[in-house]
């Protein structure tokens, strides 16, 4: 199969060598040596659009994205994009060694730099001024006071009250709205991956370094949350259950610039939404 045959549903439909865990919400399956597709229900075409993005735009090693696509019949969005050899750092952690683990997360930290170098647009939102993914703004609706994309970090905020206000008593949505109005504020907003976790970054070996420690090149993958955000938003979710994941969680505090009060603020509101 060269590059430019571009698999159809039914042969994506038909692939039996699946990538993905059984309890995934998409489903990414490997056919022949170069393709990688990513498809379901739950698969945006944002998210396809923002890979590519990130890939034209930046040095951030990212797969290349070769078609986005729906299916008319179904409504499944389709992701065609390179197939990355590697593990993800999830499942390679524990064989690391200290020097390896430090290379690892110097390349992370350099691809975030990247990132947040790009000149931000006027809103906060998903390429191409799309409504924000995260699950923080999620509403079955997609109402673009509470999702997005907004022009200012303080319509933001007000976006993150208004979901508040769905479950919260008004003397509590009060004190919330005071707490956030006040911690969350003044910030840069930059491009933001928004699920920096180990399960998120493919880790291939290329070589062996003259001391016996490895030589590894990464790539980031899922970008189905990323877009513009404040900058505080990459720390946050980097950290989600970090107390679970405590290695990871001291790497997260060496490669990104620490946010303690927005951290506790986001900490509140993830615990009030999804807990």
């Amino acid at each position: 199969m060269c590059r430019s045959e571009i698999p159809s549903v039914e042969q994506i439909r038909a692939a039996t060598d699946v990538l993905s865990a059984s309890d995934a919400s998409a489903k990414v399956v490997r056919l022949g040596q170069e393709f990688a597709v990513k498809f379901g229900r739950t698969v945006s075409v944002l998210e396809g659009e923002t890979q590519r993005f990130v890939e034209e735009n930046t040095a951030v090693p990212v797969p290349k994205v070769f078609e986005i696509f729906s299916d008319p019949a179904t409504g499944i969005n389709y992701i065609v994009m390179e197939f990355i050899y590697g593990m993800t750092l999830e499942r390679i952690w524990e064989s690391l060694q200290p020097a390896e683990t430090l290379d690892i997360s110097r390349q992370i930290a350099t691809a975030v730099d990247e990132l947040r170098r790009l000149p931000p647009p006027p809103y906060i939102g998903g390429v191409g001024r799309q409504s924000l993914l995260n699950g923080v703004f999620w509403v079955p609706e997609n109402d673009p006071l509470i999702s997005g994309p907004f022009q200012t970090e303080e319509e933001m905020n007000e976006g993150i009250i208004r979901r508040l206000e769905q479950t919260q008593a008004l003397s509590h949505l009060s004190l919330l709205r005071l707490l956030i109005t006040t911690t969350l504020q003044n910030h840069r907003i930059v491009f933001t991956h928004g699920d920096l976790q180990r399960k998120n970054i493919m880790v291939n070996r290329t070589g062996t370094r003259e001391d016996g420690n490895g030589i590894f090149e990464i790539k980031l993958i899922d970008w189905e949350i990323s877009g513009w955000y404040p900058e505080y938003w990459e720390f946050c979710n980097a950290t989600v259950a970090g107390r679970f994941r405590p290695e990871w969680l001291e790497v997260v505090q060496r490669i990104l610039q620490i946010y303690p009060t927005e951290y506790l603020m986001m900490l509140a509101i993830r615990n009030i939404l999804f807990y």
